[in-house]
């Protein structure tokens, strides 16, 4: 079947006036075309009007950017992915010396490397702040041995970062666009504010004090670049998806990565635990989710109120691009994208998680206690015969503006699984909880991270 761009549109703007977008474009590749819609403002403020030229924050998309750059030194010999990032970074250091002795490239791209990788520390606007961050990790806990355990690492991907820095001797953002974004002739990939304010762009809506509009501030620090600071139109991450369906071809035929590294890239390397809302299995920079009737890759992102998604299906030769800046986009990214995939390609999500009816804990001290994320303190707590309640306490100001929902109540899936009663604007989110000790206390709660006990 074929799509049009009006019902494209219809589609777009019914969904996101029910899930309470502010703006988005949906832009879907079938049969070698594209085809664009937009709907609504980019700001609450302004009112300007969403065009489908128009840029968005694509967040932890981002990482399957860096991670073709990643490959394409591996491609000239430059990188081998299973020696340790101390080959390439000398000066390398976690907490736990023996872990930063081993820690692997491969490591860091399927995110098993095993450190606290959350720093949302603002280290400057000047090209330096990569190595900064880089440079503090030196105090950064090992959670897990590396490669035991899939736990998502913004940090790990701004260590892939500077080293490709290190080994192309430029900083991060003018290599994407001599080594990707201007092979393949996009014109609206940008990182900086300055660069953003050139184009048509969307500024992020964010909940203060219960009232929604737009966002404090319009980025993430700079130094998390290589793991979520692109920006760009629809139709550009959508020629960057086309790169990666056709095997490292950019649409010219010219090729920018190895048949065999993009099939690297789409391969299986590590498992996260079965959380509803997050990939079953992970590849080097590439979400894989086993959907019935095929495999869908790309990458979902999300920044300071801007929600972006990449779905690839190989083997029906789709790819689907939403962007949007604010409100439910998770349900809209469900009730949209969802169905889009099933008409075009085949393939079907599987069902959302649902929470159960309450059922009394046998021994709800087992999950009581305080879990570290870095950026914020996750609390489980019990009153004696309710349900476990979980808190989310942010330690710093950019991660309050993102939180909405606080405290919620978790229904028990099974032993180890638990799921959020009250939906965050239709999404219900799941946690597992991992490592018992020898008193049968959890020692990890995983929601993506693997969180260590506080206490």
């Amino acid at each position: 079947m074929s799509i049009t761009t009006s019902d494209l549109r219809e589609r777009l703007t019914t969904q996101a006036e029910r899930h309470g977008v502010p703006g988005a474009v949906l832009a879907v590749l079938h049969d070698g075309a594209v085809v664009e819609a937009a709907t609504g403002v980019l700001n609450t403020r302004t009112g300007v009007a969403v065009t489908p030229d128009s840029v968005f924050q694509i967040g932890s998309v981002t990482k399957t950017w860096t991670a073709t750059l990643v490959m394409q030194l591996v491609d000239e010999g430059l990188l081998d992915l299973d020696r340790p990032v101390r080959a390439y970074l000398p000066a390398f250091a976690l907490a736990d010396e023996t872990a930063a002795a081993h820690v692997t490239v491969r490591h860091l791209l399927a995110h098993t490397a095993g450190f606290a990788g959350e720093d949302l520390t603002d280290y400057g606007r000047d090209e330096g702040a990569v190595a900064a961050l880089v440079a503090n990790l030196s105090g950064a806990a090992q959670v897990t041995e590396p490669g035991t355990l899939f736990s998502y690492n913004n940090a790990g991907f701004v260590v892939l970062g500077r080293l490709a820095e290190v080994l192309r001797g430029e900083s991060w953002g003018p290599m994407v666009r001599r080594w990707l974004a201007g092979p393949l002739g996009l014109g609206t990939v940008v990182t900086l504010p300055e660069q953003a304010l050139l184009h048509r762009t969307a500024v992020g809506h964010v909940e203060v004090a219960g009232t929604p509009g737009p966002a404090p501030a319009w980025a993430l620090p700079r130094a998390l670049d290589p793991a979520g600071g692109l920006a760009m139109s629809a139709a550009d991450l959508l020629e960057f998806a086309r790169l990666h369906l056709r095997h490292g071809l950019a649409r010219d035929d010219a090729r920018l990565l190895s048949r065999d590294s993009a099939e690297a890239m789409r391969t299986h390397q590590s498992a996260p635990p079965p959380l509803s809302a997050f990939p079953g299995s992970y590849g080097l920079g590439m979400e894989r989710h086993g959907w019935d009737g095929g495999t869908v890759l790309g990458h979902a992102g999300s920044t300071i109120g801007q929600y972006a998604y990449l779905r690839m299906v190989p083997e029906a030769d789709v790819a689907v691009v939403l962007l949007t800046n604010g409100g439910g986009a998770e349900a809209l990214h469900a009730d949209l994208v969802h169905p889009l995939l099933a008409e075009l390609a085949g393939v079907r999500a599987p069902a959302p998680v649902t929470p159960p009816a309450a059922a009394p804990l046998s021994d709800p001290g087992r999950y009581v206690g305080d879990f570290d994320m870095g950026v914020a303190t996750i609390r489980i707590g019990h009153d004696g015969q309710g349900p476990l309640t979980m808190t989310v306490i942010p330690r710093v100001a950019a991660v309050e503006a993102l939180v909405t929902n606080p405290v919620t109540e978790l229904a028990a899936l099974d032993d180890v699984r638990f799921v959020e009663v009250g939906s965050d604007r239709g999404e219900h989110r799941d946690v597992i909880f991992l490592d018992p000790g020898a008193d049968g206390r959890f020692r990890i709660l995983h929601n993506s991270r693997a969180m260590p006990r506080m206490a």
